[in-house]
């Protein structure tokens, strides 16, 4: 059974200077004539904003690790390809050399595709698992401050609704009192004619009865 380690180095190279780190001896005979395109370098690439995320490519390695079936499978295939890089240029080769080293286990080609789909069942269940906690962050990080963004919305509508209305009140009671002081004005105003004119009235109607009690003393009681 392949190590973590063994199995990070199926699937990416770490990076270019590890390669070349120890360049291989220079051969005197030249390389073989292919005519198939050579393999794809296996590097972390990214896609758009995605990228290639360290410990979530960790994660799923290790659950393809300790879901890994006893003998020789898919990743002992693939093992065996990863070995054969450096020395068979030619794909078509090296799939054809490291099965005939699988069908000498007894390995059919039937059996290296049932293994390699059995990995990607293990592989959609971390994917189910990843959807469930995903959608959870979901609620509590996005839907949950979504539900109080709106809450608060509403909110400031109701507020807004209520200065509005109180703001209406005070204007109308702003009225009201201009009203009550322009009134206030005319009945101070009426009140301190009534005030004067009763005086002046008071005094016209003493004044005659003073003269006419003045006269009745003066013309009448020496008379008497």
């Amino acid at each position: 059974m392949p190590s973590f380690k063994n199995f990070k180095s199926l699937f990416f190279v770490e990076g270019e200077e590890t390669k070349n780190s120890n360049p291989p001896e220079q051969k005197t005979t030249p390389p073989p004539v292919t005519t198939t395109m050579p393999p794809v370098p296996q590097t972390i690439v990214s896609s758009g904003t995605a990228a290639l995320d360290q410990r979530i490519f960790d994660s799923l390695l290790k659950a393809l690790e300790s879901n890994n079936m006893q003998g020789f499978d898919y990743f002992e295939f693939k093992n065996a390809l990863k070995t054969l890089e450096s020395i068979i240029p030619d794909q078509s080769m090296r799939f054809r050399s490291a099965f005939a080293t699988a069908a000498s286990m007894g390995v059919t080609v039937d059996k290296l595709l049932e293994s390699g789909k059995y990995y990607k069942e293990v592989l959609a269940k971390e994917q189910q698992k990843f959807s469930d906690a995903l959608a959870s962050q979901t609620d509590n990080g996005v839907v949950a401050k979504q539900k109080e963004i709106e809450r608060l919305n509403q909110t400031i509508q109701q507020k807004s609704q209520q200065i509005q209305q109180l703001t209406q009140e005070i204007q109308t009671h702003q009225g009201e009192i201009a009203n009550l002081q322009t009134t206030m004005a005319e009945v101070t105003t009426k009140i301190e004619v009534t005030k004067n004119n009763f005086q002046f009235t008071y005094q016209t109607v003493v004044g005659q009865i003073d003269d006419d009690l003045t006269n009745i003393e003066r013309y009448l009681k020496t008379t008497a």
